[in-house]
């Protein structure tokens, strides 16, 4: 890949284009004496990323640094590169990368600034490309809210890719949020073959842990295109993906029953294995609280209990008090207000009032007492911990708990 001037082009989203070099061949730089001769990058997937520079310059260089950033945030990277000072310059820098540490489709782009004798700095302009998995073939379906990329079943990506479209059809009539930018979603054959695009755990936890779909991004999910819950899970998925923008704020994340309850309402009726533990709760009377929903248990026996009662509770508000009240609640989330002044602002009562109220529609009493939150957030600033990011899981050992699990 090839680029002339300054690198004044910008590289469009192409498939496959990491592992190709861009380059900028004896191209003087603007108002300096600097002839850039090679302007390389390369990208292995799941292995390192390298940049290579080489300059003929008329003052001496005596310094390099590489500037890089993921996507579009303002974070950017600094590496100051060795490099021999003279008038032909040789840089390069070679970053491992861990597998999962940079999602596939995150854009990519870096810049050299070059220091010459006389102290002048001279930049070249950026150079954008995309980070993708370069181990496959990838071809796409797509529509102006979803891509999906698929690499060897046809029939079953068009199924997933209806699957998606149903699923955000659902999340717009039924709950009130609508896509607010397009999503990628690369559905994989194998377990092994997703396993690279993985963020590594514990050898442990990698053997124990089928992960079936995953939010890598902003926009950008990887599925486990061959299980049976594929169709589950990627309503599910999608779903943390579109209630997160809409309730996307710098000052606190939604609670974890209304996220989770959201994408189990998203998938449609609710499994048996959820059914059940929910129906034994109610018989015994032994539902977790709504203030103990707010974060996990932790207890993996009560994982399947878990989804079924925060899909219980997310169906109760709607049909008691309508889809229009529950896109008012996402909206006062997304101002960054703590769950108890939401529901307080909305609905007019908090988390102890909408307990026994749901408790109520179950056919159950008040509880004896209020149980203390579990909400491991102890002030109103965000959690590090974005719902967006955490996996959907299947723990190996758990009977019924696919395609459902715990965060880890």
């Amino acid at each position: 890949m090839r680029a002339q001037g300054l690198i004044r082009r910008t590289i469009a989203w192409t498939l496959l284009m990491v592992i190709l070099p861009a380059a900028i061949s004896l191209t003087a730089m603007a108002d300096s004496d600097i002839v850039v001769v090679t302007n390389e990058y390369r990208a292995v997937f799941a292995d390192r990323l390298r940049f290579t520079l080489a300059i003929e310059s008329a003052t001496p260089i005596v310094e390099a640094t590489l500037r890089y950033r993921r996507g579009e945030g303002p974070l950017i990277t600094r590496v100051p590169v060795p490099i021999t000072p003279g008038q032909h310059v040789v840089a390069e820098y070679v970053r491992p990368l861990d597998r999962g540490e940079i999602p596939p489709g995150t854009t990519m782009t870096y810049h050299w600034t070059l220091v010459d004798q006389e102290g002048t700095k001279h930049h070249t302009e950026p150079v954008a490309f995309v980070y993708e998995d370069d181990r496959f073939d990838w071809r796409m379906i797509s529509s102006p809210e979803i891509t999906l990329l698929w690499y060897e079943d046809e029939e079953q990506a068009r199924s997933l890719f209806d699957d998606a479209m149903a699923a955000l059809r659902r999340l717009e009539d039924e709950i009130g949020v609508h896509m607010e930018q397009p999503v990628r979603i690369y559905a994989y054959q194998k377990s092994a073959d997703m396993r690279a695009a993985l963020f590594a755990h514990s050898e442990g936890y990698d053997a124990r842990v089928l992960t079936m779909g995953v939010v890598v991004s902003d926009d950008t999910l990887l599925l486990l295109a061959s299980h049976r819950d594929a169709h589950l899970t990627i309503a599910h998925e999608l779903s943390h993906v579109v209630v997160g923008f809409a309730t996307d704020n710098p000052y606190s994340d939604l609670p974890r029953w209304l996220d989770e309850g959201l994408a189990m309402y998203a998938q449609g009726e609710l499994q048996e294995a959820n059914q059940r533990a929910l129906a034994r709760s109610i018989r015994d009377d032994t539902l977790i609280s709504v203030r103990s929903l707010s974060g996990y248990t932790g207890i993996p026996e009560e994982v399947d209990l878990y989804y079924g009662e925060v899909h219980s509770l997310v169906e109760y508000l709607i049909r008691t008090h309508g889809k229009e009240k529950m896109t008012e609640l996402l909206a006062t989330c997304r101002e960054g207000i703590r769950q108890e002044d939401a529901l307080t602002r909305v609905f007019g009562f908090g988390l102890d009032q909408l307990d026994s109220d749901w408790r109520a529609s179950l056919g159950l009493g008040p509880r004896g007492e209020a149980q203390p939150s579990s909400d491991p957030r102890p002030s109103p600033e965000k959690s590090p911990a974005a719902c967006s990011l955490i996996p959907l899981l299947s723990l190996m050992g758990l009977a019924g708990a696919l395609p459902h699990g715990p965060r880890p």
